[in-house]
């Protein structure tokens, strides 16, 4: 294992979660005590603003999840222009919202990567040149980590573990602060958030009607004639607006009516599965493990108490 010492950097942006860069420090301080026990190399975690970024390059520098904020559309110019300067083998991880940091420093251009869910289509907005894909709860591209999910700086902190110390260092950690080290994905915990103010009044009507009649089959020719549009025009629309076919739009709503009796009532499977209109339990079944990840059963197992 190579002696030299291990640094990282934690960047304390405005609106970080205090909690993340609080839970952070503590995680690194007992890794450090694994270090100092073990005899491996010295590893330190420093916390820093904008007021007193460090001019030594760290092993990896961490932005952290913001809560309750926006305040990372508007990174702070004196850091993008440090993390702009940062050797090609400094590895930079993000969790949460401390992507669009890395997002405007040019860091994620031609990288897959993540974020919430919930911020995945403004993150790929803002960054084109970017693959986003927050159904992952962590990707690892190179000397890129990012993490989705206002909690998942823990899973970025094994990552960064197994990486610059060892899996094993990184499963003792994980035994200490009882956490799953095994991988999660984040479309297990997604919502559908479909745009709804993308100004085409028509798909806006057509929208609210399919969300107040999901569970019944799907006809396109009734849905362009009642927003008084052709067949052909309203697809095109349809999904120009929303990003979704008009079947795919149904499905989603039908998936997480459905994740919500599996999380809140007992009902059986196939009682759901026909109460969110579909007929066939068996292909209601592979459809949703197709967009959780998770067969029914296994999700319900899974979110029960």
């Amino acid at each position: 294992m190579n002696d030299q010492p291990i640094n990282l950097i934690l960047l304390d942006y405005p609106g970080a979660s205090l909690a993340a860069v609080a839970g952070l420090q503590e995680l690194f301080t007992h890794v450090a005590r694994l270090h100092k026990r073990d005899g491996m190399a010295p590893i330190t975690l420093t916390v820093v603003t904008a007021d007193n970024l460090p001019t030594t390059p760290p092993n990896a520098v961490i932005l952290p999840p913001a809560f309750g904020n926006d305040q990372y559309l508007n990174p702070q110019r004196s850091v993008l222009d440090w993390l702009r300067k940062l050797p090609a083998d400094c590895i930079m991880a993000s969790a949460c919202a401390g992507a669009f940091y890395l997002g405007a420093a040019g860091v994620l251009d031609q990288h897959r990567v993540t974020t919430h869910w919930a911020l995945e289509q403004e993150l790929q907005a803002h960054i084109p040149d970017a693959n986003v894909d927050a159904d992952e709860i962590l990707i690892s591209d190179g000397r890129v980590i990012t993490a989705g999910g206002l909690l998942s700086w823990v899973d970025l902190a094994l990552e960064l573990i197994a990486r610059l110390a060892s899996l094993t260092v990184m499963r003792e950690v994980g035994r200490h602060f009882v956490v799953d080290t095994g991988r999660r994905e984040q479309r297990y915990y997604r919502a559908f958030n479909p745009p709804i103010n993308h100004g085409d009044t028509p798909i806006e009507q057509a929208q609210f009607l399919i969300e107040r009649t999901f569970t019944a089959p799907i006809r396109i020719s009734e849905l362009a004639r009642t927003v008084a549009l052709t067949e052909r025009t309203f697809l095109r629309r349809f999904e120009r607006a929303t990003g979704h076919t008009p079947l795919a739009y149904v499905q989603h709503l039908r998936i997480q009516s459905a994740q919500r009796a599996l999380e809140n009532t007992p009902a059986a499977i196939d009682q759901i599965s026909y109460a969110v209109g579909y007929e066939n339990a068996n292909a209601f079944r592979k459809l949703f493990k197709r967009h959780t990840g998770l067969s029914p059963s296994q999700y319900r197992q899974r979110l029960k108490r």
